[in-house]
């Protein structure tokens, strides 16, 4: 049996049976995972909320709660998320209807850590390739030619901007339309730590101020005529991954403290729920800028 390359993940693991937890932490922190516990459906679903996960361990029996009828509520909170079942019965048709309810595995409790470290690492691993199959297709439409070039002030440009790449730093990107600034932003990500997971990007000038909230934060059903279901919004979209925000000076007033506590926190909420939540997110933004008439700027905050 192969095992996949080791990829350390956050793990939130929901079960009511606490030595359980304790033995699932130990057994994951050992592999070099963050673990996140919680011992109710309902602190579990909180944390799934308002903290980023990659997987999620969860049981299918929690007291009174079922783990399986909890699913549809742990998509919308947490779309990307993979999903691991655990039961103590060993009954192939629970494990029939919870696959097809959508986990992505299902696992007999209690397991050996080696068992329960190979399954998180293959969630783990196929988390990272649908975020590339996703960055790639989101690419393939506006395929471009790699960045390069020998003008001196330029090359400088993009030797500052690959070492931007290597850091967590916020980018701006200043000059002229037509100067690279769109390409220069997805070059960051590509050269990037976070080049297998999503950019997201947000046309700040194409959207009306009332639905641009909508479309950065995502929002909840029901928050406002026609919102027949919860969405991420493309910072959710793009957890672990970049934010490009395309000529972010025509951001209206009304969101601009907004965004400068998820850029400050990396903290934001969804347009009618009230519940923080948490995004590893860079965000890369350009502005139009007459200062620079052949090449574009970068600053670093």
């Amino acid at each position: 049996m192969s095992v996949p390359r080791p990829v350390a993940g956050r793990i939130l693991a929901i079960d009511d049976d606490r030595d359980l937890l304790d033995n699932l932490r130990r057994a994951l922190e050992a592999a070099g995972h963050r673990v996140t516990v919680a011992d109710s459906l309902g602190e579990g679903l909180a944390k799934a909320a308002s903290l980023p996960f990659d997987v999620c361990l969860l049981d299918r029996g929690l007291g009174l709660d079922s783990g399986l009828s909890a699913l549809p509520r742990l998509r919308e909170l947490a779309p990307r998320l993979r999903v691991v079942m655990l039961t103590a019965h060993a009954v192939v048709e629970d494990a029939v209807a919870a696959l097809a309810a959508g986990v992505d595995d299902y696992l007999i409790k209690p397991c050996p850590p080696a068992q329960l470290q190979l399954a998180v690492a293959r969630q783990l691993e196929a988390r990272r390739l649908l975020d590339r199959i996703a960055t790639l297709e989101a690419e393939r439409d506006d395929e471009q030619p790699a960045i390069d070039s020998v003008e001196p002030a330029m090359a400088a440009l993009l030797d500052a901007a690959r070492r931007v790449a290597a850091t967590d730093a916020n980018v701006l990107l200043l000059g002229e339309s037509g100067t690279g600034k769109g390409l220069l932003a997805r070059s960051i990500h590509a050269w990037s730590r976070r080049a297998a997971a999503p950019l997201a990007t947000v046309n700040c000038p194409a959207l009306p101020p009332d639905l641009l909230e909508s479309e950065l934060f995502g929002h909840a059903r029901g928050a406002f005529t026609g919102a027949a279901a919860s969405t991420p919004g493309r910072v959710g979209a793009a957890d672990g991954g970049s934010l490009f925000l395309d000529e972010i000076g025509e951001l209206p007033l009304s969101l601009q403290a907004k965004l400068l506590r998820f850029i400050e926190d990396r903290e934001y909420e969804r347009v009618g729920d009230p519940t923080t939540r948490r995004a590893d997110v860079r965000p890369t933004s350009r502005r139009w800028s007459p200062r620079a008439a052949s090449a574009p700027t970068s600053t670093t905050a």
